[in-house]
């Protein structure tokens, strides 16, 4: 692995996790949020964590990267690697929870969607940012 490349690739998808982590939470689902307020933690008691989702966070950005840089292939373009790792890693880490938690919690199905494309979009994203911004042959 390219160190220098995946330290940047890995700070794009930070910023990137993050980002759309806001969008899709505090933007997109604003209302649903409030209107099931009862399910979540106050929001003062969320603020109180924010360390931990950012944490998350970079964890995941790190291993993204870690993934993509061992699966890259040379010579096959980074935009269309990042798309296809992002929207893998999308399904991935986004159908199994989605439909365990349609299981195990009384969620609507509409918010599990929403989780569940917003998720998947959120991947796309970063692996596109990770596959132009890891290019270990420059």
């Amino acid at each position: 692995m390219n160190l220098k490349r995946g330290l940047v690739a890995m700070l794009g998808a930070f910023v990137v996790l993050t980002a759309s982590d806001f969008v899709i939470h505090h933007v997109w689902l604003r209302e649903v949020y409030r209107a099931s307020a009862a399910w979540w933690r106050p929001a003062a008691e969320m603020k109180s964590l924010m360390n931990f989702m950012f944490a998350s966070e970079a964890v995941l950005a790190v291993l993204l990267t870690v993934v993509y840089a061992k699966g890259y292939e040379a010579g096959k373009g980074t935009t269309g690697q990042g798309f296809r790792f992002g929207v893998l890693m999308g399904l991935l880490l986004m159908l199994p929870p989605t439909l365990m938690k349609h299981f195990v919690y009384p969620y609507p199905v509409s918010l599990l969607l929403n989780w569940f494309l917003g998720g998947v979009v959120q991947m796309v994203l970063a692996g596109l940012v990770i596959g132009v911004l890891y290019q270990p042959e420059k």
